[in-house]
């Protein structure tokens, strides 16, 4: 990218601008926005087929992206109601979704024919004004426009918020020369598009994981020969878990391993120690962060554990959303937390507490621990005993440990790819608030001109 310092800068309702370009508002880039008509349409795995007509979604814009995979099928009786396709190089609106979502859009690249939208959604008709469509799209979803949306959506439900039309049309936005609106919306696209083969990235790093687990925990690496190599198994056995290496046990976990065991306790009760909250732990299993907190102040009440110790949420979203951590670097080697953790403590003579860490991340336990929940709708909890009774076939700690190795190498992949990914999205923000202000100017054809 090549980009120049901008010139004086004068500060406007959406922050400071370059004071080369004088200020519109969408409308001029708008000519009116074009919203669908509600009609009857259902869920589909695979979404519609040659000849079927399908509605959009709310879900179908998020943070500048369209996703036109999220949409429903039509009925056959509704067919002949529905309005307004899909049509590339528009932009999607939200008119009525969440507080937090309403007014969110997506730039559309290509068209989509047989796809329509409902009453919830409205598409751009561009204005005559020369512009770019790709620019404005970038624009509706910098912070200080976002801010003026929430600001001016109505409603008296605390769940589902409204925007005008004229709200949407009188969103201030400069007038940008129609070159540099080009150029800037080629530099974030190509950050974009950075982005997406990232997150491709990971989701194919992430689908890996769960496959290796479904092999590893199942057919093993092998035995190790005299020269250390991995000789795959070579003769099974039938199991409750199927087939499985004959070598291999099948256990349940409270039979290798003790589930929430007795509250531990410190000789020196004036020590701080580690508070975690489910907010401390992030969806991938990870520690976010710790706190430390006077022991007297959690000695009682709270959730205790210890350096290796395995953590899984207890209650649902969290158990679903896959909250749970192996715990470690804690402050003088215990801590204290949420009663909404169950805990796992495994015998580290006979077993690598990654190896139970990675089971309880697989998707066979979080689909029985969510069909073993017990309780009353909003508060179902996973059992005790569904954790106890948990099955796992288990190899010697040898392998396991190589098991774990191979797993934490994919996890190390993946977290790479998620710190690239965040990297970039940093840069995406940093070059939005500079290029799309002015205050960062993009070099042009000098001969160029239009506004």
């Amino acid at each position: 990218m090549s980009a120049l310092r901008g010139d004086s800068l004068r500060g406007t309702s959406i922050g400071l601008i370059t004071s080369d370009w004088e200020m519109g508002v969408v409308g001029d880039f708008v000519a009116a926005l074009q919203a669908g008509v509600s009609v009857n349409a259902v869920e589909t795995d695979t979404g519609c087929a040659q000849d079927e007509v399908g509605v959009l979604k709310t879900s179908a814009v998020l943070k500048g992206k369209f996703f036109p995979a999220q949409h429903k099928v039509v009925v056959p009786e509704d067919i002949e109601r529905v309005a307004t396709s899909v049509v590339a190089d528009r932009i999607i609106i939200s008119r009525m979704n969440t507080p937090a979502l309403v007014g969110e859009s997506g730039y559309v690249n290509a068209d989509e024919p047989n796809l329509f939208l409902p009453d919830r959604l409205w598409q751009t008709e561009p204005s005559q004004r020369p512009h770019s469509q790709r620019w404005l799209a970038y624009w509706l979803q910098h912070p200080s426009i976002r801010r003026l949306i929430a600001s001016g959506a109505t409603g008296t439900s605390n769940s589902m918020k409204n925007i005008s039309k004229e709200t949407v049309l009188s969103l201030p936005v400069p007038r940008t020369p129609l070159p540099e609106q080009q150029k800037i919306a080629a530099i974030l696209t190509a950050v974009d598009d950075k982005l997406d083969v990232i997150a491709r990235q990971i989701e194919a790093t992430q689908t890996l994981k769960q496959g290796l687990m479904q092999t590893l925990f199942s057919r093993g690496v092998g035995t190790q020969d005299a020269d250390g190599r991995w000789v795959p198994h070579t003769e099974f056995k039938d199991s409750a878990l199927g087939e499985i290496p004959t070598e291999w046990a099948v256990e349940r976990i409270d039979t290798i391993a003790s589930i929430n065991p007795t509250r531990t306790k410190i000789d020196d009760e004036s020590l701080d120690v580690t508070f975690l909250g489910m907010a401390d732990i992030s969806e991938d299993g990870k520690l976010i962060r710790q706190h430390t907190k006077a022991y007297a102040e959690v000695s009682k009440g709270f959730t205790s554990f210890v350096d290796n110790d395995v953590l899984v949420a207890k209650i649902t979203p969290c158990f679903e959303n896959g909250k749970g951590a192996l715990v470690d670097g804690l402050a003088n080697g215990s801590g204290f937390g949420s009663t909404e953790f169950h805990v796992i403590r495994a015998d580290t003579k006979i077993l690598d507490v990654r190896f139970i860490h990675a089971h309880t991340r697989t998707r066979k336990f979080r689909l029985l621990g969510e069909r073993n929940m017990v309780g009353s709708a909003g508060q179902k909890r996973v059992p005790t005993e569904f954790i106890k009774s948990f099955l796992i076939a288990v190899p010697s700690l040898g392998e396991q440990q190589k098991i774990a190795d191979i797993l934490d190498a994919v996890d190390v992949k993946a977290e790479n790819l998620i710190a690239k990914h965040t990297h970039y999205q940093t840069l995406k923000r940093g070059l939005m608030q500079k290029l799309l202000t002015g205050e960062w100017r993009v070099n042009v054809d000098a001969s160029a001109s239009g506004s």
